[in-house]
């Protein structure tokens, strides 16, 4: 019973049609709440949970878990999945060709002689990361909006062309821009750590900064509850109002949290946000078996209730490998977890040979993974959307 009971919570309702209000969650609403909205209940724990021992261990568990199965996870439906087959046979340039272009550039830049390029190796690691760094701000916008787009198009299709410029807006302003500015009033900011900018010094400075968090709070608040009176006003359904009270108490956060609890917080929503989608659509393609005696028939009920999870598995196993390996690109060697865990293992990796190639993988990894995602969610491209529909709305 109690099983029966999971499954009709979790699974999809397969029989459903896919109409503008018959089914306004992705997946269904525990499933959406716990991955998608995942920005609303881990900010309620940062705030609930003051020990940062213990936010940090979970932390942890989610840089093993999530960290690189949410890197792989476009790949994933790119390669694995029969919806995207025919896109990958039809868009090779953009589905192999780029990416083998983007590693080639990482190693080239990492491995061409000093005597060719005169260029120290540390200076060209920091020039990626500096990219690195610019992008994966724009990725992590990039995907907010996305799903602002989508829950907006499953609930009331007509009035989202209105939200369009909106949301983009609200999405790198808010979420891009005033996460930045909160980050260089705490002195955390990547650039001013790599003295790109000057930290805010001065004891007029100083004494103003608590203010200035404290203004910066109410803005992304008043932003926020703009946003939902809008949403409300024009119809665009609960989990889109959720998503966007999601973005605003996360970026509210990164203005009065410790600035490394808010970053635990965004960087785990943000995987949890690409790995739940990702489960979602692969546990949805189906491939047709053959049966001699009634043809072709569909996978049975159970395997379409487990495949979500057995992808989720694979992924997340997967990631636990790879964490030690391509946590080597880490910034500082005292940020790596896999340091806590595998003291020796990786002191020889870093000491060893290999460290530079695992870097360039490492670098490499997340500039595919930040074109693959704007390639496998590329909805403005006909033969994209086609095969990404089948997978979001079965």
């Amino acid at each position: 019973m109690g099983l029966s009971l999971f499954r009709k919570i979790c699974q999809f309702p397969l029989s459903l049609t896919v109409g503008v209000k018959g089914n306004s969650w992705v997946r269904s609403p525990a499933w959406d709440v716990f991955w998608l909205h995942s920005g609303l209940w881990l900010t309620l724990l940062m705030l609930m949970t003051s020990d940062l021992h213990v936010q940090e261990m979970f932390y942890a568990a989610g840089v093993f878990l999530f960290w690189i199965s949410h890197r792989f996870s476009s790949f994933y439906l790119a390669w694995r999945t029969q919806a995207y087959h025919p896109l990958l046979k039809n868009q090779q340039v953009r589905f192999v060709f780029i990416p083998l272009l983007l590693v080639s550039f990482v190693f080239a830049v990492l491995f061409i002689p000093e005597s060719v390029l005169p260029v120290p190796v540390s200076v060209r690691i920091l020039g990626m990361i500096l990219l690195d760094f610019a992008w994966g701000m724009h990725h992590f916008a990039a995907q907010h909006y996305g799903l602002l787009r989508l829950y907006h198009h499953r609930w009331n299709s007509k009035s989202a062309p209105l939200f369009n410029k909106r949301d983009r807006w609200y999405c790198w302003g808010v979420g891009g821009g005033l996460v930045l500015i909160a980050e260089l009033l705490h002195g955390t900011s990547f650039l001013q750590e790599k003295n790109f900018l000057p930290l805010l010094t001065g004891d007029w400075v100083f004494e103003g900064i608590p203010l200035l968090l404290r203004l910066g709070t109410l803005l992304v608040a008043g932003i926020t509850i703009f946003m939902i009176r809008n949403a409300f006003l024009h119809d665009s359904g609960l989990p889109r109002i959720l998503y966007i009270l999601g973005i605003g108490v996360m970026v509210m956060g990164a203005y009065q949290l410790n600035p490394f609890q808010f970053f635990m917080l965004w960087t785990l929503q943000h995987w949890m946000v690409a790995l739940g989608l990702t489960v979602h659509m692969a546990g949805n393609d189906t491939t047709l078996k053959t049966n001699p005696e009634i043809g072709f028939t569909g996978d049975s009920s159970v395997d379409i209730f487990w495949k979500p999870w057995k992808v989720l598995f694979l992924l997340c196993t997967f990631s636990v490998l790879m964490t030690p390996f391509l946590e080597i690109e880490a910034v500082s060697a005292g940020g790596r977890y896999s340091e806590q865990f595998f003291p020796s293992f990786m002191e020889w990796l870093q000491n060893s040979s290999w460290e530079r190639f695992l870097v360039g993988i490492g670098l490499a990894s997340g500039f595919m993974h930040y074109f693959m995602d704007r390639a496998v969610y590329r909805f403005s491209d006909p033969e994209t959307r086609k095969s990404a529909q089948k997978l979001l709305f079965v």
